[in-house]
């Protein structure tokens, strides 16, 4: 596989200087002006969800005004640009972001930590501290996974070209690229120098992120079948039993059915080691938003034999459960993965039959290669393998 070069390693650059820069802008902000309800987007959006997404928004319409940048926040923008054409060669660059994941989770975080300065600025309070090991004493650990992030990912004629997540709790971007995984921690927030980080600065000075075979961290039986997905709103649990993936008692199984989106598939990386086995994550009917930066992982992430390392299974139900009217699984008909192997891609044009195309849904399982109990599942109840159709 070629490394990423030409336009679209200039695109990546784009993305990575949009993430610091909105994580940069928030840490520069007093946690008074994060916790605050604004008039941005919906009308009751917090500061901290609406600063990153407005400076992505801004960073990637002043390089590309042609591009179309998809957020739960921006729907109406691009409505009456969005390809129509199902031909991915004449479909526009498109960019899908979630500014703030796990935005609940960091608003709890900076009020408690702050109740005694609610003034001083954030990147403050989190200089002033072990940011990680308060995040995980918190929450859950590691925080290199569970910290809030910031993600993009860019589709370019129907084909995931990269993703970008920057974990505001470490100070970590992860870049996942025809060149590879890889992770850089980033200097503090005053830092200038981090305006000249790029794409061949990460690959240079940054580390490959691995994925371990499922023999590396699964034991016995159970553990290729620990597993990482979203119960936590009404309507998820039915529609996870749905799947039949396990016959009884799935709470035995599950690792934790709270996380976050985009850095869901890091849990199948080394930075989950020493924090329990998991076989497989999934999207359970959740937003496009939380699982469409998964894909350039699954498509770049080699195991030490330099094969794939990951592999991705899209869940149809024969009587699909819906959330806000949108289906939560997809059949072969609705589905953005369309075409075989060397031909396939993502026809991102049926998202304009959406109102709003970050609400699209789907159910994806992403597994080990080589985690042969949780594939032999997959396999007994037909569930589409998509792995090379994006």
């Amino acid at each position: 596989m070629k490394p990423l070069q030409g336009i679209e390693a200039v695109y990546c650059n784009e993305c990575i200087n949009a993430l610091i820069a909105a994580w940069r802008n928030l840490m520069e902000t007093t946690v008074t002006e994060a916790l605050q309800l604004v008039r941005y987007g919906k009308g009751d959006t917090l500061g901290l969800d609406a600063i990153p997404e407005i400076v992505i928004s801004q960073r990637l319409t002043a390089f590309d005004r042609h591009g179309i940048l998809v957020t739960e926040e921006l729907e109406g923008r691009y409505k009456d640009r969005w390809p129509s054409d199902s031909d991915p060669e004449r479909q526009p660059l498109m960019f899908f972001s979630d500014p703030t994941d796990r935005s609940k989770q960091l608003r709890i975080f900076i009020d408690t930590l702050a109740k005694a300065n609610p003034l001083q600025r954030i990147g403050d309070l989190f200089e002033s501290i072990d940011c990680a090991a308060q995040w995980e004493a918190m929450f859950e650990a590691p925080a290199s996974i569970t910290g809030a992030t910031s993600s993009i990912t860019c589709v370019r004629k129907g084909t995931i070209i990269f993703s970008v997540i920057f974990n505001y709790i470490v100070k970590t971007i992860y870049v996942a690229c025809a060149s590879g995984v890889f992770s850089f921690e980033v200097n503090g927030y005053k830092n200038a120098s981090n305006d000249n980080i790029g794409l061949d600065y990460i690959l240079n000075h940054g580390r490959r992120v691995k994925f371990p075979s499922a023999h590396t961290g699964c034991k016995s039986a159970a553990d290729f079948q620990r597993f990482v997905t979203f119960l936590g709103k009404t309507g998820y649990r039915e529609n996870f039993n749905d799947s039949m993936l396990f016959v009884e008692n799935p709470d035995e199984y599950i690792h934790h059915k709270e996380p976050g989106g985009p850095s869901r598939v890091l849990y199948l990386s080394e930075l989950q080691t020493g924090h329990g086995p998991v076989g497989f994550i999934m999207a359970n009917g959740e937003k496009i938003s939380e699982w469409i930066h998964w894909l350039a992982f699954t498509k770049f992430a080699l195991d030490e034999h330099g094969g794939q390392a990951l592999r991705v299974f899209e869940i149809s139900i024969e009587r699909p459960w819906t959330k806000e009217g949108i289906l939560m699984s997809t059949s072969l008909p609705y589905s953005l993965f369309r075409g075989k192997e060397e031909t396939g891609f993502l026809d991102i044009s049926r998202l304009g039959n959406f109102d709003s195309p970050s609400r699209f849904r789907s159910m994806l399982v992403v597994i080990r290669s080589d985690n042969e109990r949780m594939s032999h599942i997959m396999q007994q109840h037909c569930y589409r393998e998509v792995s090379d159709l994006y």
